[in-house]
């Protein structure tokens, strides 16, 4: 099996082997890995190649077989794969194995430390941290930033966190960086050298890590879909017991009934009170996507009767 990104595949000088029928009669099947990025990354501003993969089909016909995988698919997500990948035009099997992970525990809670949301996620650090402390002792984790620069000061502000002699296991992982220090980066982070990654999506691709502990997932993210990507990182052979942690912006939860209710009876009590949110709050919760505001509120009401 051979690795290679859409970029690769879709090259002037790769498209001379696709013609190669020897080459072509070698070919067992073609895997699409993360096939939601057909969807979510394939648009004209940041990597179209997704969008194109549809000429594979030209060259291959219906004797190589094409198989998508993902974790996540909704159904525009699934049509565009569909239409993309012209399974219309072939033999067509769906498979849907769930998602269920009873190895991992989810967790999706308010920014505290609003000026360094790093410090909401320190747990994650032995107690003890001085010159005796071992590397194994700190915990395989992944927290993902929406931006590179968010990495990279996250690294900076982790290893002031970390004695001199384990600064070396903090790392950023980002797409400006070449697929050469991608491959290491996860390969020491398989055998141990690495520990904590400070990441963009990016570090999706490629991850196969079976022992990852925490992942921490910072901001709001761009959907439901991108949550369970992220978590889906944790505990992958299934013995490690995950954490999965979302930490998000306090307005992205819903006022308790409670406080509400409250509000109302002190408003008509005595005239003009404090509401339980502002109403930018109100409005920026209401641009959310609507799944994952409901996710993020999931059991957030107060019961009947409050």
């Amino acid at each position: 099996m051979v690795y290679m990104s859409p970029e690769m595949v879709l090259s002037d000088s790769f498209a001379k082997l696709w013609k190669d029928s020897h080459f072509r009669s070698r070919l067992t099947a073609i895997i699409v890995d993360k096939a939601h990025c057909i969807d979510e990354w394939g648009g004209e501003d940041f990597q179209p190649e997704y969008r194109q993969l549809e000429c594979l089909c030209v060259f291959t016909g219906q004797e190589v077989p094409i198989v998508c995988c993902t974790a996540t698919a909704t159904s525009s997500t699934f049509n565009i794969i569909w239409n993309t990948l012209g399974y219309g035009n072939r033999p067509f099997w769906g498979l849907d194995v769930g998602c269920d992970r009873p190895n991992l525990f989810y967790i999706t809670r308010p920014i505290i430390n609003t000026a360094n949301p790093l410090l909401d996620a320190l747990f994650v650090l032995p107690q003890v941290l001085d010159v005796t402390t071992q590397l194994e002792a700190i915990a395989k984790c992944v927290f993902y930033f929406d931006s590179e620069s968010a990495c990279h000061r996250a690294v900076q502000f982790i290893c002031k966190c970390l004695p001199a002699h384990l600064r070396s296991c903090v790392q950023a992982f980002s797409s400006n960086m070449s697929e050469a220090a991608k491959i290491q980066c996860w390969q020491l982070f398989k055998t141990g050298e690495l520990r904590i990654i400070c990441a963009t999506d990016a570090a999706g691709m490629g991850c196969n890590i079976p022992d990852v502990k925490y992942i921490v997932s910072f901001g709001i993210p761009k959907s439901i879909g991108t949550v369970a990507q992220r978590w889906g990182h944790a505990g992958r052979n299934w013995t490690t017991e995950g954490v999965c942690l979302l930490l998000i912006p306090k307005w992205a939860f819903r006022p308790e009934l409670s406080a509400v209710a409250a509000h109302v009876r002190q408003h008509l009590q005595h005239g003009c009170q404090k509401a339980p949110e502002t109403k930018a709050d109100t409005l920026k919760r209401a641009h959310l996507d609507t799944k994952l505001e409901a996710f993020i509120n999931i059991g957030s009401s107060d019961p009947p009767g409050v």
